[in-house]
């Protein structure tokens, strides 16, 4: 469940209160109407999210965590402490790893580029 893209996004969201649909896909960057409304749907059926529809025209629906959601919450607090503790130290070795990377794809470049360029001469025996 929480191997799921956006379970962590809308949890978190929730943390402030009661949440309808719209609210939620403005409030999460990139989300999509289908995604959004497959993770509530997962987090409700896993009873993460508790889903309330008032009877009304247009009939209003709202979400919220559920008790379960909140103490998924707080146990997942300390790796989320850990993730601001180390954030700066994570982007640095992201950056290193990425300009290794490119490092490594230029020379292979290069390299076949200066194979490509050098005339074979036929061996004589």
């Amino acid at each position: 469940m929480l191997g799921a893209k956006w379970s962590l996004s809308v949890l978190a969201r929730l943390t402030s209160g009661t949440h309808r649909f719209n609210e939620l896909l403005r409030q999460i960057d990139g989300v999509s109407r289908r995604m959004l409304s497959a993770t509530l749907r997962q987090l409700e059926r896993d009873g993460l999210v508790l889903r309330h529809v008032y009877a009304r025209v247009p009939a209003r629906v709202e979400y919220e965590l559920s008790d379960s959601g909140e103490a998924l919450l707080m146990a997942l607090a300390p790796l989320l402490d850990w993730g601001k503790l180390h954030r700066d130290d994570i982007a640095e070795a992201r950056e290193r790893f990425d300009r290794l990377q490119l490092w490594r794809a230029e020379s292979q470049e290069l390299q076949t580029n200066s194979q490509q360029r050098q005339p074979r001469v036929p061996r004589v025996y």
